[in-house]
C-alpha cells in the first residue's frame, strides 16, 4: 500500500521513494542490490524494484545487471545531486547515519528517535524540528553515546540529544512516567550493525 509523500519532505512522491533515496544518496555504498536496497529502506523488495524502475526513467539513479542481480547507485552526474543528498542526509540519512555511529558503542541493545523528528518521519504534520531525540536500550555510557553523535550533528548540522536508559527499566510493565511517554510517541527504529547481521 502506496503513502502520500511525508510530512518531513513533502516534496518526494511518497515516503517509500523518499526512504529509497535517502538510502541512496545519503548512504555510504556506492551501489545496492534491490533486496539490499530494499530491507535498508524498509519497503517491500517489489515496491523498491518499481520505485527505482520510475527513478531511473527520470534520471535520478542508475542500474546495472549482473547475473540475476540488479546493482543500483545514485546518478551523481546531475548538476543537484550533491544538493539533494545534503537535503536527504538531513532528514531521512539522519537514522542510517546514527546507526552507523551508535553501533560501535559498547552496551547498546536498541536505539529509537523519538520526539518531534519521529513524529515527521512517521508523517504527522508540523514545523520541521530543530533537534533529533534520541533513546538507547541498554548499558552503554551516556558520554561514549554523545561522543559518537558528535560526527553525526557536525555532518548533518542537526543537534542530537541522546538518553540512555537501561533495558530492565524500558522493558517494566510499570514504565516510570517519563518512559511512558516516549513509547506512546511515534518511535523509528535505529538500524544497528548487529541487527543487520542477525
Amino acid at each position: 500500500m502506496s503513502r502520500s509523500a511525508p510530512a518531513l519532505v513533502p516534496l518526494f512522491r511518497s515516503d517509500q521513494q523518499l526512504r529509497i533515496l535517502g538510502v541512496l544518496f545519503a548512504g555510504a555504498e556506492d551501489e545496492l542490490s534491490i533486496g539490499e536496497l530494499a530491507e535498508r529502506a524498509d519497503v517491500a523488495q517489489a515496491t523498491a524494484s518499481r520505485e527505482v524502475a520510475r527513478l531511473e526513467e527520470h534520471g535520478l539513479v542508475v542500474s546495472r545487471t549482473i547475473g540475476r542481480n540488479r546493482l543500483v547507485r545514485p546518478n551523481w552526474s546531475l548538476p543537484w545531486a550533491l544538493e539533494l543528498r545534503s537535503i536527504l542526509m538531513q532528514t531521512v540519512g539522519v537514522v542510517g547515519r546514527l546507526g552507523e555511529a551508535i553501533s560501535g558503542v559498547g552496551g547498546v541493545d536498541s536505539a529509537f528517535v523519538f520526539g518531534s523528528w519521529a513524529a515527521r518521519y512517521r508523517g504527522e504534520p508540523g514545523p520541521y524540528p530543530k533537534d533529533v531525540d534520541v533513546v538507547v536500550v541498554g548499558g552503554a555510557e551516556l558520554r561514549s553515546i554523545r561522543q559518537a553523535c558528535r560526527k553525526v550533528e557536525r555532518n548533518l548540522h542537526v543537534e542530537i540529544n541522546p538518553i540512555v536508559i537501561d533495558r530492565a527499566i524500558w522493558d517494566s510493565r510499570t514504565p516510570e512516567p517519563f518512559i511512558a511517554q516516549i513509547k506512546e510517541q511515534p518511535l523509528v527504529p535505529i538500524l544497528l550493525e548487529h541487527d543487520r547481521d542477525s
